[in-house]
Formats: structure tokens, sequence, C-alpha cells
């Protein structure tokens, strides 16, 4: 299902697979992954994703800090609002923590583009 090349974004490091937003809905409902959004604070009040307890929210600055919160038993699927940051943050916590995890091709502005459920407001 995950795929090498993005196709709404042009950002990509080497072995950094991508979902699109639809099937990253399908597959964090489904339960068998939790999506990790790593944009700030300020930018999660303006709109995100409304997937209840299956979101995690750490922006990526306070990433490193923060690790040992997030959940080794389930595939993360990572977000921010462009696909900049996700990349990065993918790349990063697959090479260094091994972590299993996926990039949301186009992330925030697909999901809302796709009319994928939103809410206003921090999680």
């Amino acid at each position: 299902m995950a795929y090498k090349t993005p196709i709404f974004q042009q950002y990509t490091f080497e072995k950094v697979l991508h979902l699109s937003p639809g099937e990253a809905y399908e597959i964090i409902h489904s339960g068998e992954a939790v999506l990790l959004d790593v944009r700030e604070d300020w930018e999660v009040m303006e709109g995100r994703p409304q997937m209840g307890d299956k979101v995690i929210h750490i922006p990526m600055s306070q990433l490193a800090q923060r690790i040992e919160s997030l959940p080794t038993d389930k595939s993360l699927i990572v977000m921010c609002a462009h696909g900049i940051r996700s990349v990065q943050v993918v790349s990063y916590l697959a090479e260094k923590y091994q972590l299993d995890v996926i990039n949301m091709d186009g992330a925030f502005e697909q999901w809302e583009m796709q009319k994928l459920p939103t809410s206003k407001g921090l999680y």
C-alpha cells in the first residue's frame, strides 16, 4: 500500500515510504497505526485531523525530548503542514530508533483537500 515516490509533495528522503491521506485515514481508523502530528501548536489551532485518541501531537521541536512517549507496538504515520518536516521526522525515527514510520503524503494540506474529518483547536 505504501509507495516510495510521493504523489502530492516533492519532499522525500531515501527509504521514506508514503501513504495518501485517504489511505492513512483508513489505517489509523482501523487501529493498525496512530497519526503523529509534528506541527506546532499554533498550526494545530487552525485545523487538525479529527481522529480522537488515535493522534499524538508532538511538535517537531519537542520530539527528541518526548521520544519515549511514542508507541512502539503500532506504525506511526507522520504528518505536518506541507510535507517537509514529516519526511525529516520519518527519516530520523526510522534510522535512529528503528520505528515503523510512514509519511503522510501531502500533509494536512491534502487531508483538508480530500475532505477528511477535521476539527479546530488543540488535541
